[in-house]
C-alpha cells in the first residue's frame, strides 16, 4: 500500500491499523506520514474503531481502508466498509495501484512492493454512493467490481501482469 499512501501524505486521512505488534509499526509509519490512525480490525477492537472513524468523517476527514481486512481472504470486501459508508453517507472512491517492476510477497494478499526505478501508477475509479436501500450483497459486489476494474487499469497503465 506504499504507493497510494505516499500519494496522499499529510492530508489527515483517517485509516485503521490492527491492534497487533505489526499494527504498532504500521500506525507509527502512517502517523509520521500525516495520517490519522484508529486502532482495530474485524477481529479485535473493530466496533470502537468504527465509531471513531464515523466521528472523523462527520468532522470532515476522508477515510482510507483496505477493504479485504487484515487477514482476507484477498480481494473479498468486508461488510465494515459498507456499514461505514451508510452511517456517514460517505461515497466510495475505488483506488488501486501497480508497478512496472513489482515484487509480489508470499503473504496471503500477495502484497505488491515496487522495485527501485519502476514506473508506478496510482489509479482512481469513479466515486459512488451506497444507498440505504441497496442490499449489503449488492454493495459488496459493486465495491469489489470497481476495485477489480481500477486495478486492471493500473496494471495496464504500468504495463504489468496481475498478481499470480
Amino acid at each position: 500500500m506504499f504507493l497510494p499512501i505516499d500519494a496522499h501524505r499529510n492530508e489527515s486521512i483517517v485509516t485503521m491499523a490492527s491492534q497487533s505488534k505489526d499494527g504498532n509499526i504500521i500506525a507509527r509509519w502512517l502517523e509520521s506520514n500525516g495520517y490519522l490512525v484508529t486502532r482495530g480490525s474485524t477481529t479485535r477492537g473493530g466496533s470502537e474503531a468504527l465509531r471513531r472513524m464515523v466521528y472523523h468523517v462527520r468532522s470532515g476527514h476522508d477515510v482510507a481502508l483496505t477493504v479485504d481486512g487484515p487477514r482476507g481472504p484477498a480481494r473479498v470486501v468486508q461488510r465494515g466498509v459498507v456499514r461505514l459508508a451508510r452511517m456517514t453517507q460517505a461515497w466510495i472512491l475505488p483506488i488501486s495501484f501497480s508497478s512496472s517492476w513489482p515484487l509480489f510477497l508470499g503473504s496471503w494478499d500477495r502484497h505488491l512492493v515496487p522495485k527501485p526505478f519502476s514506473h508506478n501508477v496510482v489509479a482512481y475509479g469513479k466515486p459512488f454512493a451506497v444507498p440505504q436501500d441497496m442490499s449489503d450483497e449488492t454493495a459488496l459486489t459493486k465495491i469489489a467490481t470497481a476495485l477489480d476494474q481500477v486495478t486492471a487499469e493500473a496494471d495496464e497503465s504500468a504495463g504489468t501482469q496481475p498478481s499470480p
